[in-house]
Parts: C-alpha cells; sequence; structure tokens
C-alpha cells in the first residue's frame, strides 16, 4: 500500500484521510490550522440532495455514509436521523420563476415535492411571512454539526492508523523527475507515494509553484446566528431569491454571482455580492440564517455588510425573527470550480486532487473521498469520475 499524504483537514480531507486508512493505505493528514478551521466549520450544516443531476447520486451516497459512521462515533457527532423538511419559498413576484425552476431541479434529481397552499403553509410554519406568494414542501434535509463531523472524521482516520496532525502547513510540494515526490512542511521533508491535495480555497496556491494552473476561486458565504425567546420554526426555509448587491443597489439574479474580478473592478470595489436567504432551526432552539457569496482574497474580513443584509431578509421571510438578539456573525470561504463542480483526479504522477466543491462541500464530501480513495488505489471507481476530471478545463 502507498504513503499518501493528505492536504487539507476539512471535511473533504479528513474524509479521504478516512477511507484511504481505511482500506489499508498508510495516511498523514496534514492541517495548517486545526480540524474545519475553514468553511467545514463555518457553514448551516444543512445536508439535501444537490440540484445538479451529476451531483446527486454522490449526496445520497454522503449522507448514508454519514449516517453509518455516526451510528456509533468516536466522537460526538449532532446529525438529524430522519430529514425535517424544507419549505422553499418566495415573498416577491418577480422571483417565482426563479423559484419554481429549483423546484422542478429537485424533482429531476427525485426529491419529493409538492406545493404547499397558504392554508397548510399557516400550519407548517405559523410565523412564517404572510407576504409569501408561492412555496413548496420538499421532503429532505438532515441538519448536521459540521465541525464534529469533520473532526469525527478525522478521528475514525486515526483509529484506522493515519496520523493526523494539526497546525503543521504544506509549504511546497517536492517534484523529482517529473514526479511528485512529497511535501515540505517547517519541520522538514515528508516523503509520499502520493500527494492529496485537499486544501479547499487554498489548494491552487499549493500546486501553482509547479506550473499547474488550478482554476479554483474563493468564495466567501457569511452566517448570522440568532437566539429568539422561542423556537420560531420546524423546517428549513429557504426563499427562492437571489439578490445581488452591487454597491448598494440590490437586483435580481439566475446566474451565480462572478468569482474573478479584475483588477480594475477590484481597485473600484465593483466586485458583486450574493445573499439567499435561509433559516435553519438550531436544534438548540436558536436561528441559524445565511447564506451569501462574494469573492473573497483574503482568510478573514471585517465588513459586516453582507451579514447585515442576511439578517435584514431572513427578517423579511420570518418577521419575529427581527427583534431576536444577534449571538454571533462569521464566515468561511469555499472553494469553487468554473461549472461549480469539485475537481476530483490526477494532475500529475504522484499528485492527486480533491477541491472545487463550493458550498456542496459537506453534502458530496463522504461520497468524493469513496471516489478519490478508489481511483488513489486503482480500485474500481464507485461513480463515474469522468465529470470531475481536472483537464476538463483544458489546464
Amino acid at each position: 500500500m502507498p504513503d499518501v499524504v493528505v492536504v487539507g483537514g476539512g471535511i473533504v480531507g479528513a474524509a479521504c484521510a478516512h477511507e484511504l486508512a481505511l482500506r489499508g493505505a498508510w495516511v498523514t493528514l496534514l492541517e495548517k490550522d486545526e480540524l474545519a478551521a475553514g468553511a467545514s466549520g463555518r457553514n448551516l450544516g444543512y445536508i439535501d440532495t444537490s440540484k445538479d443531476p451529476v451531483l446527486a447520486p454522490l449526496a445520497r451516497r454522503s449522507l448514508e455514509r454519514y449516517l453509518e459512521i455516526t451510528a456509533d462515533p468516536p466522537t460526538p457527532v449532532f446529525i438529524d436521523r430522519e430529514p425535517i423538511g424544507t419549505l422553499a419559498v418566495t415573498i416577491d413576484e418577480d422571483e417565482v420563476e426563479d423559484l419554481r425552476r429549483w423546484v422542478e431541479s429537485a424533482r429531476a434529481v427525485g426529491v419529493e415535492v409538492s406545493r404547499a397552499e397558504p392554508a397548510e403553509l399557516r400550519l407548517l410554519e405559523p410565523e412564517l411571512s404572510p407576504d409569501v406568494i408561492e412555496a413548496y414542501r420538499l421532503d429532505e434535509g438532515h441538519r448536521v454539526d459540521p465541525l464534529a463531523l469533520t473532526v469525527c472524521l478525522g478521528a475514525l482516520a486515526r483509529a484506522d492508523g493515519a496520523s493526523v496532525i494539526s497546525h503543521r502547513a504544506a509549504r511546497r510540494l517536492v517534484e523529482r523527475d517529473g514526479r511528485i515526490t512529497g511535501v515540505v512542511t517547517d519541520d522538514g521533508l515528508l516523503e509520499a507515494d502520493v500527494v492529496v491535495v485537499a486544501a479547499g480555497p487554498w489548494s491552487s496556491a499549493l500546486v501553482r509553484p509547479l506550473g499547474i494552473p488550478l482554476p479554483i476561486a474563493g468564495a466567501r458565504g457569511w452566517l448570522v446566528h440568532a437566539a429568539p425567546e422561542r423556537p420560531l420554526i420546524r423546517h428549513w426555509i429557504q426563499s427562492g431569491a437571489r439578490r445581488l448587491l452591487k454597491g448598494q443597489v440590490p437586483a435580481v439574479a439566475v446566474e451565480p454571482v462572478p468569482l474573478l474580478v479584475s483588477m480594475r473592478d477590484f481597485g473600484d470595489g465593483q466586485q458583486t455580492r450574493e445573499v439567499s436567504p435561509m433559516i435553519q432551526p438550531a436544534p438548540d432552539g436558536t436561528i441559524l440564517a445565511g447564506t451569501s457569496r462574494e469573492p473573497s482574497f483574503s482568510a478573514d474580513t471585517y465588513d459586516l455588510e453582507v451579514p447585515r443584509t442576511v439578517a435584514t431578509e431572513a427578517a423579511r421571510l420570518l418577521p419575529a425573527l427581527a427583534d431576536a438578539p444577534i449571538i454571533a456573525t462569521w464566515s468561511g470561504v469555499r472553494p469553487v470550480a468554473p461549472d461549480e463542480r469539485p475537481m476530483i483526479g490526477w494532475l500529475r504522477e504522484g499528485l492527486f486532487v480533491v477541491s472545487g466543491h463550493g458550498s456542496e462541500g459537506v453534502i458530496i464530501g463522504a461520497a468524493s473521498a469513496e471516489l478519490a480513495a478508489a481511483m488513489v488505489l486503482g480500485e474500481t471507481p464507485p461513480f463515474d469520475p469522468a465529470p470531475f476530471d481536472p483537464s476538463r478545463f483544458g489546464m
């Protein structure tokens, strides 16, 4: 079995380390901070079926895998054993068609969907805004603690023989005769037969010195955590709206916000921000509200304009939330590929990449790891790897 170094301790890297160690590989997992320090521990923690037909099978398998490993986990993990259900709604006439297209995409990947008429909606969620003009009920949605899940995967990897090392960055990849043979850390050279790059939005920076262009952009997403006096909702609530905030002028958009920003637009402050109101009832009765997407060029940010918009849009959907005190806001940076699908495959002999999952890292992380482990070890892939081939962008 090969010696494998996995770079990145997010949900994808931890799952890869677990699956590789489970199959008998000698695995070292390197994380520059602590496990789940990035977007893997800074997201809503909601597992549904991807509305992309290529990714939907990975989402279903990932949920199965999470339920398997959390049935008797080595470390505590909260996950819904049954779906709590999703309500997709809109309160704006000009967003109805967008909502309907999204609902059809859900049906197309096998999600059970039904129209929720006003009387039924009032029974399901009395606190929802009376301005809701169209709503659909989806039989899906499991809440999970994503940070705890990532730590659990790390513990499983360790139990199967992997070495899990936190606070040790991979500084540079080592290449000899066209083959990647290891990773340089502050403690010296760590040799390997295979290096798996699962470093999220930092994956591109790691392979760039080798002359490998990896088109993964960083997309920041914000969350707002609030504590109402009483539980307000039982379902996951999401709006059909996607609002773009360019400067101070909101406009409705169908296409995702562009993440590549020119020097001119960046200098002029023209990068675009997208907010999609989503509200999750946390198990403790608090509320998590999101989500957003904007180009990210740094690990941290102190601009609170986007989380303020998240709070405003969430209160439009759920008026009783308006007076709830804010507990915290936080954000994470997601790795996004140009076609919104992950890159899973060989970049060079001895160098494998698993990155670019965007906002679906938790949703399809376990299945991505199963696919990656099979490919690295020369086994039959459980899914067709062709849609995830990094060379599809003509690198």
